[in-house]
């Protein structure tokens, strides 16, 4: 009789944990959905498919709150990163629900976004939260970035300019892969390329393995270098230098630097073989500014981030509201241009200028918050296939950080959205192996 109901005790149990997995399965698998199919669609610029990532976004959080609640045990505030998200949420609310923002139109449909991001990242940290789930949410990314570029190596070399070899841009843009912007593509593209470089370096992987994700990483990088998105070469090679920097320091890790290196020497090799001619010339750029023509953005960068500085000043405490910066900044324009200037080029003095020195607090808060956890979850991890994939996603998340200083990847909702998950994921509590 003990034994039957001992039985009839563990079923429900094991039912229930069947139910569980399957669940988070399904919001896992959703999340992945969205990170992949955003990029696809021109990076989701749209308002139409801004609008359909948010939407898909808040369903899937909605799907994962639900079957929290249901199994009693809700743990959304339990992230290190969850208050002062939702405290910044509310405090840009405040722009468009009292009419402070010069544009309360445009700084709700970006608050709607942002709120979309952070469901997004929510629901993934709460369930991508076991190292093989883990494993699984970053292999199926990475061969998604691979397959990415690809297309985009394919269509440079054969489209003719054509974005999907059917559209031909009319404002001249430089496109690359789905992206209308070369540098967004290398955004999006600098958080990928290290999770396979972290399946590479899977304590258990095989010979061929490794090799298999360390060609995906080199087709990756290559489309990079080979897209002439300065700040993205810029800043993939920060990621390839923190990666290395926190494998060897992690329990025998230290060989596994010389790979990478050799790595990055073949990456090399292969763009010098496919680029047709105009490369070069553009990173050489870089270093005799004034002998080449410069991109009206890029030529005027710098005095953009000046003019930016009196935006801060203007409101330097509250801001002027999210999606406010192409309202205001004609009217502290210093130069001529024909171009309509939507963003600073620089994420970081934008956010200032939308959101005052609060949100600035706000978000060194945040950084603190969840680099704190980051360092803890780095060391707890060290040496095992979990800590591979976190050292991959930190080295993205900081190449992702460092573009912002020279772009406006955060206002990309494919590559804001992805870049919340992923510094959800590594800045959840309690990663370990077990």
């Amino acid at each position: 009789m003990s034994v039957l109901i001992s039985h009839a005790e563990a079923w429900p149990v094991r039912e229930q944990s069947a139910d569980a997995t399957l669940s988070g399965r399904i919001v896992a698998g959703g999340v992945c959905a969205v990170l992949i199919a955003a990029p696809l669609a021109f990076g989701a610029t749209s308002h139409l498919a801004a609008l359909v990532l948010v939407a898909a976004s808040w369903c899937i959080f909605l799907m994962w709150m639900l079957d929290e609640i249901f199994r009693g045990r809700v743990s959304m505030l339990g992230h290190p990163m969850a208050i002062p998200a939702l405290v910044l949420v509310a405090f840009t609310a405040i722009h468009w629900a009292t009419d402070l923002s010069p544009a309360p139109v445009a700084s709700e449909v970006e608050w709607l976004r942002w709120v979309g991001y952070i469901s997004l990242a929510m629901a993934a940290a709460g369930t991508v939260h076991t190292p093989l789930r883990l494993r699984t949410f970053c292999a199926a990314l990475a061969v998604a970035g691979f397959l990415i570029a690809v297309m985009g190596i394919a269509q440079y070399l054969t489209a003719d300019g054509r974005l999907y070899w059917t559209w031909k841009l009319e404002n001249g843009g430089r496109m690359f892969g789905p992206y209308v912007n070369r540098n967004h593509f290398a955004g999006l593209m600098e958080m990928l390329c290290p999770l396979a470089l972290g399946q590479a370096l899977v304590p258990d992987h095989r010979l061929a393995q490794r090799w298999f994700w360390t060609a995906l990483a080199v087709v990756m990088g290559g489309a990079v270098v080979l897209s002439g998105s300065r700040g993205g070469a810029l800043s993939l090679g920060m990621a390839v230098v923190a990666f290395s920097l926190l494998i060897a320091a992690q329990r025998a890790g230290k060989r596994a630097v010389l790979p990478l290196l050799a790595a990055m020497f073949v990456t090399g090799g292969a763009v010098l073989a496919l680029e047709r001619g105009e490369l070069l010339a553009r990173y050489e750029s870089v270093l005799r500014p004034n002998q080449f023509q410069q991109e009206d953005a890029a030529a005027y960068r710098i005095v953009a981030w000046k003019d930016t500085f009196r935006l801060i000043r203007e409101t330097p405490v509250i801001g002027s509201g999210l999606d406010t910066f192409a309202t205001r900044f004609p009217a502290a324009r210093s130069f001529a241009t024909d171009l309509v200037w939507t963003h600073a080029h620089n994420d970081y003095l934008q956010f200032l200028a939308e959101t005052g020195s609060i949100g600035g607090l706000l978000a060194v808060w945040m950084l603190f918050a969840g680099g704190r956890e980051a360092v803890r979850n780095l060391a707890r991890s060290s040496g095992t296939a979990t800590g591979a994939l976190l050292a991959a996603i930190a080295a993205g998340c900081i190449a992702f950080m460092v573009h912002g200083w020279l772009d406006f990847n955060l206002h990309i909702p494919a590559n804001a959205s992805c870049f919340a998950v992923l510094a959800a994921l590594l800045t959840s509590r309690g990663w370990d192996e077990s």
